[in-house]
């Protein structure tokens, strides 16, 4: 048995090798891409690659070629300074960006470090109060988060157009890039310093080891790479409201899985043949750098090198439920991103996470927790997710449940199939694949939501814009800035006026 192990070890890591190539393959051409574009624009740029021979898996490449010479040439234009305002704050007219790839922990890092000036989180303040968002808002907002808004869709602080200036719309497609391998992007900024961006993916996109675990009957995996520590569940650890647990001197966020998708099923639960590792209440450590969150489980099941798939499914899925694993029976079981699973728990409200939050439907469960009736709930639908949570947070406060859909598109097939059920929606116009009047004419086309309220929320403020959306069928609109009360109102009657035609027509 031994030899067969280290014979099957020996193949598999000869396997990865085949499936890698050095990361030197990579980035040839990024050198002549800085020296071109030091001719070009009269900045004296010097690149420096390290980790070379770091291998990247094939099938990563084409996913990151692209983000990375988007990057490379977001750091050229952006970060590093003119040689005139380099030398008036003492540096070196020579610009320098290090591009490094490096291996740790079951995962490929890479970042692109420059020298220049760094981000300037003013610029974004003000390009976001002039989308719409209110100053008060925005003044509230953390750096991290600050930081976060250069990857929405079209954003972009350029004051102009240029070969390489206002190219905000690439960097939400270099995000989604590096999402669909499984990874993330990270910023790291320092005024008059620099800035570094950081690109984490998987070591290899075929085969990955997991922990195989068990909630409420859901037997589940994640991957081993991110996790930080298994510990022993004690509720003397625990605060008082059950929100959080201590770890390490510190109080961080206790989550079960439960809080936003619920494990019913009509069949008998799924179980694994054989006796788990562990059979007790149990913490999942996990997280990123400094940041870290506690998961519940009931069973640990151990650790495989497994498959992976990816779920194919026209319909939107949660947040962190992108890929599955099959085990050596054949079954399938979903692999989730815990860190960005409770991303999305953390989104959904600005207060913390509670035991009985409102839950958003999810793809992933075979029957759900039913939105409460008596409460009126609400659409938001909009390709900014600044622009999203601050709507749900202002909704929340006024006593609404909120549901929330990236675009148009996501929006029509949540409410024509059922996913959701709201009593009103808010809904922006400019967005990617369905805008805001094709909205407007799938639903008001559809018998079911003829009467639905809904209130165009839009930078677009001429009056052809307005007149367009309520020839439409739009119930109200508003163009950015707006006035929270005003908007309030408005949607407190439109959702009033609404419910009396339906309980007219009941009568009737």
């Amino acid at each position: 048995i031994s030899s067969i192990k280290q014979t099957t070890r020996s193949l598999q890591v000869n396997l990865n090798r085949t499936q890698t190539i050095p990361f030197a393959d990579v980035v040839k051409r990024f050198p002549r891409l800085i020296r071109d574009l030091s001719v070009q624009f009269g900045k004296s740029v010097t690149l420096t690659i390290q980790g070379e021979n770091i291998g990247i898996d094939r099938a990563m490449l084409e996913s990151l070629s692209d983000p990375l010479m988007h990057l490379l040439r977001n750091a050229f234009d952006h970060g590093i300074e003119d040689p005139a305002t380099r030398m008036a704050a003492g540096k070196p007219t020579q610009g320098s960006i290090v591009l490094t790839a490096s291996q740790r922990s079951g995962e490929t890092m890479i970042t692109i470090a420059d020298d220049g000036g760094g981000v300037k989180l003013d610029r974004i303040r003000d390009r976001l109060q002039q989308m719409g968002l209110p100053a008060a808002a925005v003044a509230k907002m953390p750096k991290a988060q600050l930081l976060d808004v250069i990857f929405e869709p079209g954003f972009s602080t350029a004051a102009s157009l240029t070969e390489l200036s206002g190219r905000g719309v690439g960097m939400d497609v270099v995000r989604t890039n590096i999402e669909q391998v499984r990874g993330n992007i990270q910023i790291e900024t320092q005024p008059g310093i620099g800035t570094t961006f950081i690109i984490r993916v998987p070591l290899t996109l075929s085969i990955v080891k997991i922990m195989l675990l068990e909630r409420s009957g859901f037997v589940f995996a994640v991957s081993v790479d991110s996790i930080k520590e298994i510990i022993h569940f004690q509720p003397d650890l625990v605060t008082a409201d059950g929100t959080k647990i201590t770890w390490q001197s510190q109080d961080i966020p206790l989550i079960a899985l439960e809080q936003g998708i619920s494990f019913g099923r009509n069949s008998r639960t799924f179980g694994l043949p054989g006796k788990p590792t562990i059979s007790q209440p149990t913490v999942l450590i996990v997280g990123e750098d400094r940041r870290s969150i506690a998961f519940q489980i009931d069973r640990y099941w151990g650790e495989q090198e497994v498959t992976l798939r990816s779920i194919d499914t026209p319909m939107p899925l949660t947040p962190g439920f992108g890929n599955s694993i099959i085990l050596g029976d054949g079954r399938l079981v979903p692999l989730i991103d815990l860190i960005q699973f409770a991303g999305w728990m953390s989104s959904k409200s600005d207060a913390p996470i509670n035991p009985n939050p409102v839950r958003e439907k999810s793809q992933i469960s075979i029957d759900f927790i039913p939105n409460n009736p008596t409460t009126n709930t609400i659409l938001v639908i909009d390709d900014s997710i600044n622009v999203r949570r601050y709507l749900a947070v202002m909704l929340e406060k006024q006593g609404y449940q909120v549901e929330q859909a990236r675009d148009g598109q996501e929006a029509v097939e949540k409410l024509l199939t059922g996913l959701v059920v709201v009593q009103a929606a808010i809904c922006d116009i400019e967005m990617p694949r369905l805008d805001g009047y094709g909205v407007l004419e799938a639903l008001r086309s559809n018998e079911d939501f003829q009467d639905l309220p809904i209130l165009m929320l839009t930078s677009r403020n001429s009056e052809k814009h307005r007149m367009l959306a309520m020839n439409l069928g739009a119930s109200a609109y508003f163009s950015k800035p707006y006035t929270e009360p005003e908007l309030l109102a408005t949607l407190k009657s439109l959702i009033q006026t609404a419910a009396s035609k339906v309980l007219i027509s009941s009568i009737r």
